[in-house]
């Protein structure tokens, strides 16, 4: 089994398997290798809060979607199971205006069978931490099994 990241081809192929509120949010998936998942969004006017800064919805999102994505990687993308949360915790650091482009950096600390815990760190362009968590996840279904 290969432990290298999927190449740009087979990272877009799982993107675009990733359904709901990721593709509404408009993130993407910038790296998805064994044990870590990076997610990325330029934040608009409709990530915000009433305060002009980024929603604390938004950024509990992308800390949920990377950490359940760096527990379920495969070496074949069609075998990738999806991950349900159990449970997670946030913590908010900074605030992040419009324009700013932002990344969910989530690494696998450890696994079972069906189990895994994960941590995440949600970065500005500069790397200045603005949140981070950790969650616990149990995979589910194949992806491709579901709608």
């Amino acid at each position: 089994m290969s432990d290298q990241p999927y190449p740009a081809a087979t990272l877009q192929q799982v993107e675009s398997s990733l359904t709901g509120f990721f593709q509404d949010l408009g993130c993407q998936l910038k790296e998805y290798g064994p044990e870590r998942a990076v997610v990325e969004l330029l934040l608009l006017p409709r990530h915000l809060n009433n305060a002009s800064n980024l929603h604390g919805g938004v950024t509990a999102t992308l800390l949920d979607v990377a950490m359940g994505l760096c527990g379920t990687w495969v070496e074949q993308p069609e075998q990738r199971r999806v991950a349900t949360t159990l449970s997670m915790n946030v913590n908010f650091s900074a605030p992040a205006p419009v324009g700013s482009r932002i990344r969910a950096v989530a690494v696998r600390r450890s696994a079972g069978h069906k189990v895994f815990m994960a941590s995440c760190d949600l970065l500005d362009e500069k790397g200045h931490l603005l949140a981070f968590g950790e969650g616990v996840y149990k995979r589910g279904k194949l992806r491709s099994e579901l709608p």
